[in-house]
């Protein structure tokens, strides 16, 4: 049986920088997803915040203070804390919330043009639902297909 501490034959130069470039790609390749999910993140405040705005500046003032002193989630905390957001919008918007989530999936779709399979029929509410899909299921499909091409 082999030590722990036996001797190994030292890489040579060429080994050595096969293994660096490869290193170097994982590395690219990890802060190039780091950056696309930025990217994804400030795209879905953008268009929430373009959802909010369109409902007068009192509600969207309202909404992002009730958030960050009710649930402690800072706006542009929201992509992190899609879930919350949704109870939020059902609480406070009620039967309206639907509309709410419709319009920011538009909006982010407007804005990162992700392939997911929605129809443009689809963005009533009632064509929505039926299909299952959510707001929260929207986003992570969004980010999924945005964040890894």
């Amino acid at each position: 049986m082999q030590s722990l501490f036996a001797k190994h034959e030292p890489l040579d130069i060429e080994q050595l920088s096969i293994h660096q470039a490869q290193d170097v790609r994982v590395i690219d390749s990890l802060q190039d997803k780091m950056s696309k999910q930025r990217k994804f993140d400030e795209s879905l405040s953008e268009a929430i915040d373009e959802v909010l705005a369109s409902l007068g500046a009192p509600i969207k003032k309202t909404v992002y203070f009730k958030l960050e002193n009710d649930l402690n989630i800072r706006k542009n905390e929201i992509p992190q804390h899609i879930d919350e957001f949704t109870d939020f919008l059902y609480k406070t918007f009620g039967l309206g919330a639907p509309r709410v989530e419709i319009k920011c999936m538009e909006n982010l779709n407007s804005k990162i043009k992700v392939n997911i399979k929605v129809t443009k029929d689809d963005w009533s509410v009632s064509k929505w639902t039926p299909e299952g899909m959510t707001f929260q299921k929207y986003v992570s499909s969004a980010r999924n297909n945005y964040c890894n091409p």
